[in-house]
């Protein structure tokens, strides 16, 4: 029900420059990933090459806090089993958006848009990590201990 056709009109104009910033802010994110992708590369290409024959493969990703995983390494497991490699690969300690893109490229996971929702839901069911900041996660320790009540019998 339009009440007012001016104010139609101008939500309309809103809506659609806002739609154009979006778009045109969505091919900035996607030009960094693209160029930070390019330097992580190379940064393990060359890693490997320090450390092997000198032939560098394209299977390996950058990790944040642990260096360069291996990708062809955690291809066949299990997410669970991904994920724990991850996190002491990164010193017991991963963060979602790290292990969204190591496991679209690893093909642990195919849907990206469905990603997010699969990485949550295997944190979650496996019981063997603990949320230590949004989005950051780590192996938990052993069975929490349950305090001891103030009014025992």
């Amino acid at each position: 029900m339009r009440t007012n056709d001016g104010t139609y009109t101008e939500l309309i104009s809103l809506r659609d420059r806002l739609d154009r910033q979006y778009e045109q802010l969505q091919r900035q994110v996607d030009d960094v990933r693209k160029k930070l992708e390019s330097v992580s590369t190379t940064l393990a290409m060359l890693d490997e090459g320090d450390s092997s024959s000198g032939v560098a493969t394209s299977t390996s990703e950058h990790s944040p806090r642990g260096g360069v995983i291996d990708l062809s390494s955690l291809r066949g497991m299990t997410q669970i089993e991904a994920l724990k490699k991850l996190a002491e690969h990164s010193g017991g300690e991963f963060r979602t958006m790290d292990a969204k893109r190591i496991f679209l490229q690893a093909g642990i996971i195919k849907s990206q848009k469905n990603a997010n929702n699969i990485l949550f839901s295997v944190i979650q069911r496996s019981g063997l990590f603990e949320r230590t900041a949004p989005g950051v996660y780590r192996i938990a320790s052993s069975k929490p201990v349950r305090p001891e009540s103030k009014d025992a019998f």
